[in-house]
């Protein structure tokens, strides 16, 4: 990606007050998009003062993403300040306890569902009108590994992420006539504060459940957040202008892995 890609476009990134979130926004803003930086942790403007101190364009906006009336607010008042969207990151999520189905609590499963689904929808509906406008653009949704396969614990996320898969298999049919792509990346273990969260459900020290982590992995070590990134922007980018309707998996070979290496 040259510099400058993005020069003058709009981006919104959810979840973006760090992690792959705030990865993807500066990256976007490196290449020249102003980016809305949406999270519902008001850290998030944190994200948005690193990339003004880098010479780039961004507002902070703080939002939960699963209440419809805070994204219609936070889409019409970053329209006004940065102009309409073209390019869409719909990166929140959360990662619920691994209990088996029986024992998952319900209302964590409402949650999970919410944030990780009902999110990214809610987020590609207040994006579309404004991508219509800027005459066509890009949407990206963050699924994962999770919603191309499945094991046992962890159903709300596995079904948050299925569901996020055929989202955006849906939107890619209803929105190429209207020169609007949409594509799902699906990473594997990316090395973000999310390891943490999962090695104390697991009761392990982070070192030892990155280790057991990355042995789902053909290439072993952790996904860095850049390189989910690259990945983000190559879809997001003219570079793939014929490509509509892909889950991409970013996780070194997780999904291609069939037996012990």
């Amino acid at each position: 990606m040259g510099e400058g890609a993005f020069t003058g476009r709009v981006a919104w990134v959810t979840g973006a007050a760090r992690g792959m979130g705030a990865r993807h926004a500066e990256r976007l803003a490196a290449e020249g998009a102003l980016v809305g930086c949406i999270d519902e942790d008001p850290a998030v403007e944190g994200t948005a003062e690193r990339i003004r101190t880098d010479g780039g364009t961004a507002e902070a906006a703080v939002c939960d993403v699963a209440r419809w009336p805070e994204v219609e607010r936070i889409a019409h008042s970053l329209r006004d300040s940065l102009g309409p969207v073209s390019l869409v990151v719909a990166n929140a999520g959360i990662v619920p306890s691994g209990d088996l189905v029986e024992h998952v609590d319900p209302g964590e499963w409402e949650r999970v569902l919410a944030v990780n689904l009902t999110g990214e929808f809610l987020t590609a509906k207040a994006a579309i009108p404004q991508i219509r406008e800027a005459g066509g653009g890009s949407i990206v949704l963050v699924a994962s590994t999770a919603g191309l396969g499945a094991g046992p614990g962890y159903a709300a996320y596995y079904a948050s992420k299925h569901g996020v898969v055929g989202l955006m298999r849906t939107l890619a049919n209803e929105l190429a006539g209207e020169d609007i792509r949409v594509n799902a990346i699906c990473p594997g273990w990316v090395d973000t504060d999310m390891v943490d969260a999962q090695a104390s459900d697991l009761g392990l020290e982070r070192d030892e459940a990155a280790e057991a982590f990355v042995g789902d992995h053909l290439i072993h070590r952790l996904v860095r957040p850049d390189e989910v990134s690259d990945a983000v922007l190559w879809l997001a980018s003219e570079a793939a202008s014929m490509v509509t309707g892909v889950a991409l998996p970013v996780d070194g070979g997780l999904l291609a892995k069939t037996f012990s290496v």
